[in-house]
């Protein structure tokens, strides 16, 4: 098994749990932490699914994870596939969705409102930008791979 497909039954199971698509929990993952379960950025998201400590407690509290640790890969991609069907309810589009996810959901919103539904992504910053490309990268390739 490739090291990239490791934790495929977790994002399989918490991506049918959740409504979402599990290749795009995967291919967020990618993206967030290239599958780096102790994975630390220098802003202070943990884990493989990257979150801020304030973001993973109040969706392991929802969850009710008992004991949670963000670097647990099966707390972090419940989590991620929890915020992330949340966010995708909230705004609607995917790339709204993942913008708010790295961003923030209130930027995202003030960016909608500053440039309209048609111009918002000119207000993402280029790591945003980035960010989301990597991920629809990811996604192509996953879903080539299961072709």
């Amino acid at each position: 098994m490739r090291p990239e497909d490791r934790y495929d039954s977790l994002f399989q199971y918490y991506g049918w749990r959740s409504g979402v698509d599990w290749l795009l929990l995967k291919a967020q993952a990618k993206a967030e932490s290239d599958f780096a379960p102790r994975a630390k950025s220098p802003a202070g998201a943990r884990g493989l699914c990257q979150f801020m400590p304030a973001t993973f407690e109040e969706w392991s509290v929802r969850l009710k994870i008992a004991i949670p640790d963000p670097y647990n890969p099966e707390h972090s991609v419940e989590c991620q596939a929890a915020y992330l069907a949340w966010l995708l309810d909230k705004l609607g589009a995917q790339a709204k969705a993942l913008a708010s996810y790295n961003w923030g959901i209130g930027n995202v919103i003030r960016a909608i409102k500053k440039m309209g539904e048609e111009a918002w992504k000119a207000e993402l910053p280029e790591e945003t930008q980035n960010y989301l490309a990597r991920i629809e990268t990811n996604l192509s390739r996953y879903r080539k791979e299961l072709s």
